[in-house]
Formats: C-alpha cells, sequence, structure tokens
C-alpha cells in the first residue's frame, strides 16, 4: 500500500497547491492520499489564521478524488489536535504516526523545491530518509538544474526521490494574504470562505 502525504500550513489553499497535489498523485499512483494541515509548523511564524478555518478550507482538495478510479482521500488534522495539546509537531513525527498507523505501508511525502534546497536544515532529516519517499514538485520555473544537484546529494546520503513533472505556478499563500495576488487564484469554496469570515481583510 502506497500512501501519500500533502501537508503544509494551507493559509490559505490555492491553485498551486491542487496542482502540486494532483501532480503528485500522478507520478505515486497511491491508495490513499492524506491532506495534512499543520498545527503550529517549525520552520514559519504561527498561523494567525484560526486552525479550524485552516482545516475546512482544505476541503477543496476533495475535488481531485471524485472519480471511482481515484485514491482514497483523507483530510487529516492530526497535526492540528497536536498543537492544540502543546506539541510541536516536526515533519519525522508525523511520518512515524502514519507508518505506526499504516503497517505495511510504503510512505511518500511532497516536498517543494524550496524546501528541498534546505532540506538538511530540518529537523531528524536523515529518519525522513529512512521513513519516506520525497516526491519533489518544483514550485518556480527554471530551477531544474538546482533541484536535480540538490536530489544527486541526498540520494548519496540515502535518499530515495521521486520528481512529480507538473509546469509549476509560482503561486505563494502570503502573496494572496497580502493582497498581491487576486483571489481569482483560489478554488471557488476557498474563496468563499475567505470572504465569508472576512480573512486576510477580504468581505468586510
Amino acid at each position: 500500500m502506497r500512501i501519500l502525504l500533502f501537508g503544509g500550513t494551507f493559509d490559505p489553499p490555492h491553485n498551486g497547491h491542487l496542482n502540486n497535489l494532483k501532480a503528485a498523485v500522478q507520478a505515486v499512483q497511491p491508495d490513499e492520499a492524506v491532506v495534512m494541515p499543520a498545527g503550529v509548523p517549525p520552520h514559519k511564524k504561527a498561523s494567525s489564521t484560526p486552525a479550524g478555518l485552516r482545516y475546512a478550507m482544505c476541503g477543496c482538495f476533495e475535488e481531485l478524488f471524485r472519480l471511482p478510479s481515484s485514491p482514497r482521500f483523507t483530510l487529516s488534522d492530526w497535526e492540528i489536535r497536536r498543537a492544540e495539546q502543546g506539541y510541536r509537531n516536526y515533519s519525522v513525527d508525523t511520518l512515524k504516526m502514519l507508518g505506526q498507523t499504516r503497517p505495511g505501508a510504503e510512505l511518500y511525502m511532497t516536498v517543494g523545491s524550496d524546501m528541498l534546497l534546505g532540506f538538511t536544515k530540518w529537523h531528524d532529516w536523515q529518519t525522513i530518509l529512512k521513513l519516506c519517499v520525497l516526491v519533489v514538485q518544483s514550485r518556480q520555473p527554471g530551477d531544474d538544474r538546482l533541484l536535480s544537484e540538490q536530489a544527486e546529494q541526498l540520494q548519496a546520503q540515502g535518499a530515495r526521490i521521486l520528481f512529480a513533472h507538473a509546469p509549476a505556478l509560482p503561486l505563494a499563500s502570503r502573496d494572496i494574504r497580502s493582497g498581491a495576488v487576486s483571489l481569482e487564484q483560489l478554488p471557488e469554496p476557498v474563496r468563499r470562505l475567505v470572504q465569508e469570515n472576512h480573512l486576510y481583510g477580504y468581505g468586510r
């Protein structure tokens, strides 16, 4: 059984995220895709958007899994619940949990190009390499050479890497929060939740 982990802050989830998850699913052909919004990401400042709303917005990913031939879709609040309990969660913790709750499964984890380039700064990154296959996705056009060089260095450390080839959509959630990018770059259900809950200064 193959399990694909697609994590992130998702503040908010946007069309670039949908594009990346679709590409990862095509590359991995998993039995289950697990979308997991972060509680308090160790590498970022805590999100000011309530975790419950970020979780609700991630419901947009379900649209990718409506065909009978699609893998099972799971939207997990595990990291959010961990944060509510006062735990600081790392990716290695999430992977260990998935391995325990899905014994015998082969784990895959999506990694954006920016994250791959700084991967050796991740907490317990060597253990991550033992626990999962990294599914690498380009976020900026033209970064293929840098990604290939970093992949080769990690493979020398025992990494298993799979590239999800899809046209890069250079979108960032921070640009939507700041108003630099239009809400049209959000899936319709996310756009509605943003406006209804007056997030990022919209709908006021």
